[in-house]
């Protein structure tokens, strides 16, 4: 083992190597009171003069555990306040909320106690959130992820660094940690259900690791090595796949995606688009079955409907990626009388009357109507089985071959609005309008122009 003396020194070389702790930097210390986060805590502390860098921390109870929840709160205050440490405290109901939403508890701990280090972090203005994730802990994910299924992601680990988390004693055993504590006399206090054998982890760190450290001492530290070369291959994949992800364009709230330029990447790389692509939406985790359903999309209209809302469609030459898309409502018809603003959904029609200009711009989604020609009330709907068009110039056909032959995305249809009267279709938004009722240069003519509300997002 590795003199205890020299773990600051070896924290700062591993925080440098992976870019972690910048000079001059606020650090946010995640503090549950354990052995790991002590450590952390207090190796921060002796480096922060030296790096310049401002060190705070914050502790979330998770009000799981009773009298023992409320001990770890009041031992880490009486710590920080007695080191002069800022510290932040944050409280939940995670038993309440894991009922609520139907989830497992180690789950939803972890999600509202990265919450409230997040939030944390943008009040006091931090620019990093430092967990005390060790070595050992790497191992133990790394084992669970190969029990449960993996892919190269699973296979990397705990990452260093990701968003504002950064993880400095990754490289660091837990006996290293306590002989650390013990040269620094550094109180820690046990967290109960590390012992419970109900947890997955813990029964890996009972049963499992002591055989493997029987038959590699140093198996934490090797892997922690090895696990270096894996991060550094996947990152490899990640920059040639970013390319293709990159060019991903919002539309409508979708994320859409050149098919043939995904296709054209070898299968390695175009899953690290798909997921560059997913993360964009704000899906960071996705299974390997999913994602090769994905990859195999063809045909233009296949689609598939993933986990948590995640809709993914092919639609000709574009991939499509939506959340809760195909769980949008119906759209309810809307009588227009007149002139005026009209909306339906998130489409806004407006209608004014003028002289059809002498070359008129009939288009998708801007319309000059004979006014002779219409009988109000109009209605803005979606379509109808048995709706016609006849796009001028051309011959009628059924809307649904007009919209095949325009190649208009199967999954758009549905929400694309048509203007209609009592004799049928006036016009349909994505082609234009019926040849019948378009208006002739200079005579009185209704101008129509459809517009969406733009998606925050773009």
């Amino acid at each position: 083992m590795k003199s205890p003396t020299d773990l600051p020194g070896r924290v700062l070389a591993f925080a440098r190597e992976v870019g972690m702790l910048p000079p001059g930097a606020t650090v946010l210390c995640a503090l549950s009171g354990g052995a790991d986060s002590m450590a952390l805590l207090t190796c921060l502390g002796e480096l922060a003069g030296d790096q310049g860098f401002t060190l705070l921390a914050a502790h979330y109870n998770h009000q799981l555990r009773g009298a023992e929840s409320q001990r770890d709160e009041a031992f880490v205050k009486a710590w920080c306040e007695a080191h002069a440490v800022p510290l932040t405290v944050g409280r939940g109901d995670v038993a309440a909320e894991a009922a609520r939403q139907g989830r497992g508890i180690e789950e939803t701990a972890r999600a509202m106690r990265y919450a409230f280090l997040e939030e944390t972090a943008k009040h006091v203005g931090a620019d990093c959130i430092a967990t005390a994730h060790t070595a050992d802990d790497n191992a133990e994910t790394l084992l669970l992820h190969l029990v449960r299924g993996t892919g190269l992601d699973g296979l990397a680990g705990i990452p260093p660094v990701r968003g504002p988390f950064v993880r400095p004693l990754l490289g660091t055993t837990r006996q290293e940690i306590e002989a650390y504590l013990a040269l620094r006399a550094v109180p820690w206090i046990q967290d109960s259900s590390n012992a419970d054998p109900a947890y997955a982890r813990n029964r890996i760190r009972r049963d499992v690791m002591p055989v493997l450290r029987d038959l590699n001492p140093a198996f934490s530290q090797t892997l922690a090595a090895n696990l270096r070369h894996i991060r550094a291959d996947r990152a490899y994949l990640e920059e040639l796949a970013e390319p293709v992800s990159s060019k991903a364009q919002w539309q409508d709230g979708t994320l859409v995606l050149d098919a043939a330029a995904l296709s054209s990447l070898p299968r390695p790389v175009a899953v690290r688009a798909v997921k560059q692509v997913l993360a964009r939406l704000g899906r960071h985790q996705i299974a390997a079955v999913h994602l090769d359903q994905i990859l195999d999309l063809a045909g233009p209209s296949h689609r598939l409907d993933l986990p948590q809302g995640l809709t993914v469609w092919r639609a000709y030459e574009k991939l499509v990626f939506s959340l809760g898309q195909s769980d949008a409502p119906p759209l309810s018809p809307v009588k227009i009388f007149g002139e005026g603003i009209y909306r339906l959904g998130d489409w806004r029609m407006e209608l004014r009357s003028c002289l059809c200009p002498e070359h008129p711009a009939q288009g998708p989604y801007q319309w000059y109507l004979r006014r002779e020609a219409l009988t109000f009330p109009l209605v803005a709907r979606t379509r109808q089985t048995g709706d016609a068009l006849r796009l001028p110039g051309r011959r009628q056909k059924p809307l649904k071959k007009w919209y095949i032959d325009e190649k208009i995305p199967r999954l758009t249809r549905d929400t694309l609005p048509v203007l209609a009267d009592d004799k049928g279709l006036v016009a349909a938004a994505g082609l234009g309008p019926d040849g019948r009722r378009a208006a002739a240069p200079g005579t009185p003519a209704l101008s129509v122009a459809l517009t969406k509300d733009r998606d925050e997002r773009t």
